[in-house]
């Protein structure tokens, strides 16, 4: 039996680097310190409100807006706090000594940044060479950015960082496919600094450019109260249901999570009023963490929004905005099906009871209270998708939405005064997407410059015999691994450089492999042994974070296993003939039934657990339905009747036995 309660308190903050952001603001409110690093949140969240109508050049816009996150984080996470395990962080001498570092890496951030725009400004006039002073702004930026790195995300990213550089600098020494010409460190420092494909590349242009506004308005609209409202409103629709609890769970995490895009902060944003919930009716501590980690998770990958995955694609393949969320609907619609019949096959063979009406606001309520955020919303969303304007722009009419709307709430829940505290929030939001497109850029950076990437996409497909499944598995496999010990961003932005160029090969669409690449990205926060979304809702749950995982991967089946459909038919990502289109979406929706309530135990019986060969039977069929395969979709149709038909009639029996 595993323990009702974990072995030790989980510190949550300290398992997303968002939260951690948002308590070193919390902290800092009354230090001198932190009042500076506030005033330059406020400060970088002015400039990317400006940066919209007028843009610097390519070097300033993106170093401006490194400088900034830097420059917060340096001062906001202090380096005796992140040295010998705060083993003297309380001696004064050392404090001083340590804030003194801090101090000159912030004039460092800025010396470089501004090196490095000089330098770029005046390749034209060195025919494309970069100087001297482009090798040292190189070198510094490079080591600020591993400590960047360091101090927000941990150990892991920086460490992949270097590995990188230590792979160019020695290549010429090495064997075989892996070899290469190899670069010296002023060539490397160089490119870093002052190429489009260095730190200052694709990752950090869509940071700057796009997905700052989101971190505002993602901040804007917490500080409004409508996460409050989503509660109530998903609550109020699925409240009278016997799973109801946990379907509001599944609802509300999924509509706040495609706008933070974090899992585990959106675990801990909504998490405190759903899992208690959930527990007060009859759940599990661990089922009811693992279906809150699981829906937070799924916030990522579902439109329109999809945290910074989507603007991140948008830079990657090349294709427009609407694209790509029009491809990302279906298969985020089939993983919250397969999410919500799980919830719907436990509340039915566990002990759950249903909520007392009383507890049920009436949606009609809810609605008169809150339909102001629905307006703010569909702001933001006619922005985006029907008027088409640039997602920076609509970010900051999403932002402009919430004061100017709020100003017809009579509650008065978001006033102008708020204003300036959401844009300081947002530059602390910020610093972990920063941190780690930067630092991702430096893996990117050196993948292009050494050619690893086409090398490693080869030998994965002779490692897998060429063949689509086997190259699909592996890449799922390296994606979660990435994931373990990153933030979706930058795992995405590594697999993305490295992986889904190889697919390609194999002649999956572009799109589709940079998809199935981010569906793993994300998955990775549920998957043990890591799992920080898990881990997360374990914390609030007070119980076992492994038994947590474990229940969040057999809620969240379908989610591993949607993005393979998709892969194999371009159907369940709205390309080809409206027939086709309803039978793979008709198809995958009973598939993914099947394996949800398979994996639950339940289907059709009435308050009781279905045998082990039944679970595996409905489970079999349930595949065979999500197979590209007519025949297999007939079989699974026949099987999964056939059992229905069987549990009924046996339910009946039952039932006028008893």
């Amino acid at each position: 039996m595993p323990n009702s309660k974990p072995e030790k308190d989980i510190d949550i903050n300290q398992l997303d680097s968002d939260l951690a952001a948002a308590q070193k603001l919390e902290q800092g409110k009354n230090t001198i310190i932190g009042r500076i690093a506030m005033a330059f949140a406020f400060a970088m969240s002015l400039f990317h409100i400006l940066t919209v109508f007028r843009q610097l050049d390519v070097i300033p816009q993106r170093g401006v807006h490194v400088a900034f996150a830097f420059t917060i984080l340096f001062l906001s996470m202090p380096l005796y706090e992140h040295v010998f395990k705060d083993k003297y962080a309380g001696n004064p001498t050392f404090r001083l000594v340590c804030r003194m570092v801090d101090i000159l890496l912030v004039l460092a951030t800025w010396a470089s940044v501004y090196m490095c725009s000089y330098e770029y400004d005046h390749l034209s006039d060195n025919l494309g060479r970069a100087g001297i002073w482009a090798a040292v702004a190189g070198g510094i930026l490079l080591v600020l950015t591993l400590e960047a790195a360091r101090r927000c995300l941990g150990y892991i990213m920086p460490a992949l960082g270097l590995i990188f550089i230590v792979y160019a600098l020695v290549g010429e020494y090495l064997p075989g496919q892996l070899g290469h010409k190899g670069y010296s460190f002023s060539e490397i420092f160089k490119y870093l600094a002052v190429d489009l494909d260095g730190i200052f590349g694709t990752t950090i242009s869509v940071s700057a450019s796009t997905i700052f506004m989101f971190v505002m308005f993602g901040a804007f609209l917490e500080a409004s109260g409508c996460s409050t409202f989503i509660n109530d409103l998903a609550l109020s629709v699925t409240g009278k249901l016997r799973c109801g609890p946990a379907l509001a769970a599944v609802v509300a995490s999924a509509l706040m999570g495609c706008i933070n895009g974090s899992a585990v902060a959106n675990v801990v944003g909504t998490g405190t009023f759903t899992i208690p919930l959930m527990k007060s009716r009859g759940y599990k501590p661990d089922f009811a963490a693992g279906v809150e980690a699981v829906a937070s998770t799924g916030g990522q990958i579902l439109p329109p929004v999809m945290g910074a995955g989507a603007f991140l694609m948008v830079a990657f393949t090349g294709e427009p905005y609407t694209a790509v969320v029009v491809a990302a609907a279906i298969p985020a619609v089939l993983y919250f099906l397969g999410a919500a019949f799980a919830v719907f096959a436990q509340g039915e063979v566990g002990n759950v009871e249903l909520l007392p009406p009383e507890q049920i606001p009436r949606t009609r309520d809810v609605l008169k209270d809150g339909w102001i955020y629905l307006v703010i919303i569909g702001a933001l969303v006619y922005a985006l998708l029907v008027a088409q304007y640039s997602p920076a722009l609509s970010g900051l009419i999403g932002c402009a939405a919430v004061p100017l709307v709020m100003l017809f709430d009579k509650k008065k829940r978001y006033t102008l005064k708020q204003i300036p505290s959401s844009m300081v929030k947002a530059g602390y939001g910020a610093l972990s997407i920063v941190a780690g497109c930067a630092c991702a850029g430096i893996v990117v950076a050196m993948v292009s410059r050494t050619g690893i990437g086409i090398v490693f996409g080869d030998m994965m497909i002779n490692a897998a015999g060429r063949q689509t499944f086997l190259s699909l598995l592996f890449t799922a496999i390296a994606c979660i691994i990435l994931g373990m010990g990153l933030p979706t961003t930058s795992s995405y932005i590594i697999a993305a450089s490295i992986l889904a160029p190889a697919l390609a090969k194999l002649g999956i669409p572009i799109l589709t492999a940079h998809l199935f690449v981010f569906y793993f990205a994300c998955l990775s926060a549920i998957t043990p042994p890591v799992a920080l979304a898990a881990y997360a809702g374990a914390g609030i749950a007070k119980c076992d974070p492994m038994t947590t995982a474990v229940h969040a991967c057999r809620i969240g089946f379908a989610g591993f296993i949607v993005p393979f459909v998709f892969c194999y038919n371009s159907a369940l990502m709205l390309d080809g003939s409206i027939l086709e289109i309803v039978k793979v979406c008709g198809t995958a929706i009973v598939g993914c039934a099947g394996l949800s309530c398979g994996l639950q135990g339940w289907f059709f019986s009435k308050q009781r657990k279905i045998s082990v060969q039944s679970r595996v039977f409905v489970i079999a069929m349930g595949f065979c339905m999500m197979m590209p395969s007519d025949l297999f979709s007939i079989i699974g149709i026949a099987g999964l009747a056939a059992m229905a038909s069987f549990e009924i009639s046996r339910t009946k029996k039952l039932n006028a036995v008893a």
